[in-house]
């Protein structure tokens, strides 16, 4: 990890898996927040779009084909804005960063340099958790299909 803060003027993306693609096509709050039970879960895996290029299809393009999880059909990149994402949610957590956290290549996957981690969450069984997904949500810019 490079724990260097990602620029505010930054974009990144979240995977939504299919289940938490509500009906209007927006994402659940619980999407944002870290999965109850799993005391080893310190923050929530995100890409971050400018490194990846300078036009948005091009770094969702990267995204998708750098992902190390199975992309459903239904499933959706939610595009967040980094300073919009902090100042929303300082308001309730001040203990909140996104992180750059690039992922080095392994025998199975390519070097992922996009990969950040949103960090100083709550956990994930408390009411401050499904609070802060859910104006996390409240900042998704677009939703884009996860599958080309």
């Amino acid at each position: 990890m490079t724990d260097e803060d990602l620029p505010v003027s930054d974009h990144i993306v979240r995977y939504i898996k299919p289940t938490l693609v509500m009906d209007d096509g927006n994402a659940e709050g619980s999407s944002f927040a870290l999965r109850s039970g799993r005391t080893d879960e310190t923050g929530l895996s995100v890409n971050w779009l400018e490194i990846l290029g300078a036009e948005r299809t091009t770094q969702l393009s990267a995204v998708r084909k750098l992902s190390r999880l199975k992309l459903g059909v239904n499933g959706r990149f939610a595009e967040l804005n980094v300073g919009a994402v902090l100042e929303c949610v300082r308001e309730e957590l001040e203990s909140v960063r996104i992180v750059h956290d690039p992922l080095g290549e392994t025998e199975d996957y390519d070097s992922d340099p996009s990969h950040a981690v949103m960090e100083g969450l709550p956990s994930g069984d408390s009411d401050q958790a499904m609070l802060v997904g859910d104006l996390i949500a409240t900042c998704i810019i677009t939703m884009h299909p996860a599958l080309d």
